[in-house]
């Protein structure tokens, strides 16, 4: 009686039973939780050793190399076997391979599960030849990346005067000083706008380049013809122009020597003279070409030897 006065009853049997399935389901759902806390906790703590321990380089692939020996590569890559796959950089190693093997270019490192790193790269080559002073050159590629320093002037590279590097470090792109006037001085942003406009117009026999006047830019072709192309402002319309009047004039033979002037855009005109009366070419044949001529006399003389050399050399890169 007191305990329906105070709004409460006995439960039925059938109630008990019903409540007391109710807590167990709680105290089961409480366990769950619990238990699956403590595996996500170990599998926290416990899954980066494993994956540590079992993801380790174990192999290397490379793919495009021709100059260089596989294990040089991956020596530069600065990845050693053994070393966690997780924290290898692959960004910090493709540029650490182009830096120590100049001669290596568009490099790109890629992981291969679960122990293997690819390396594909490509191997660029020497276009251009920029005096360094002391006699030196440093011999760079299309992008101005210094290959390597060299004291001779290979044939069939395209020389460049009028601006001596502030640093030459192969592996690394020219370095010019900078000169304290309005512009400053671009000179590495002006060597790459004609290399690109070389590359465009599919020019070749380009002996020389000379840019000591940024407003009177000249080449040399063929160390015959005279190129004089002005300020670097739209050089590829200009050089295009300049070849097309050396292979569409008709008045130009094969040896005759001569300047061709495209200082204005949409002209150029072909006027011929004697080589002893350009004053560029006097000073290119004085300076460099006999430069040239030297490595040539060497191969002629050496002949057959230097050529099985090459080939054995060629062997044994591969």
């Amino acid at each position: 009686m007191d305990r329906e006065m105070n709004g409460q009853r006995r439960l039925t049997p059938e109630e008990r039973a019903i409540r007391v399935k109710q807590l167990k389901r709680k105290r089961m759902f409480r366990l769950a939780i619990v238990i699956a806390a403590f595996a996500l906790v170990i599998s926290i703590i416990i899954s980066p050793i494993i994956i540590f321990a079992v993801l380790r380089v174990k192999n290397f692939t490379v793919e495009g190399a021709a100059k260089y020996q596989n294990e040089e590569i991956i020596a530069a890559s600065g990845i050693a076997y053994g070393k966690s796959l997780v924290f290898a950089d692959l960004d910090e190693a493709a540029a650490a391979i182009e830096k120590t093997l100049p001669y290596t270019n568009n490099v790109k490192l890629t992981k291969k599960l679960p122990n293997g790193i690819v390396i594909r790269l490509e191997e660029t080559s020497v276009l251009f030849a920029v005096e360094i002073g002391n006699g030196m050159y440093a011999l760079t590629n299309g992008d101005m990346k210094v290959l390597e320093l060299s004291g001779d002037l290979p044939d069939g590279t395209t020389l460049i005067t009028g601006a001596i590097p502030l640093e030459a470090e192969p592996g690394s792109e020219l370095e010019f000083a900078v000169k304290d006037d309005e512009q400053g001085d671009r000179t590495l942003e002006l060597l790459k706008t004609i290399s690109k406009a070389m590359a465009s117009v599919e020019v070749k026999d380009i002996d020389l380049i000379n840019i000591s006047s940024r407003a009177s830019i000249y080449m040399i072709h063929q160390e015959r013809i005279v190129i004089r192309l002005g300020d670097s402002s739209e050089i590829e319309r200009r050089l295009s122009l300049a070849l097309r009047v050396i292979k569409e004039e008709k008045n130009i033979n094969p040896i005759d020597s001569g300047i061709v002037t495209s200082t204005i855009l949409g002209q150029a005109s072909f006027n011929p003279s004697d080589e002893e009366d350009i004053a560029e070419l006097v000073e290119y044949k004085e300076k460099y070409a006999s430069e040239k001529a030297e490595p040539e006399a060497e191969t002629e003389e050496n002949g057959g030897e230097n050529a099985e050399n090459s080939d054995n050399t060629g062997e044994n890169e591969d």
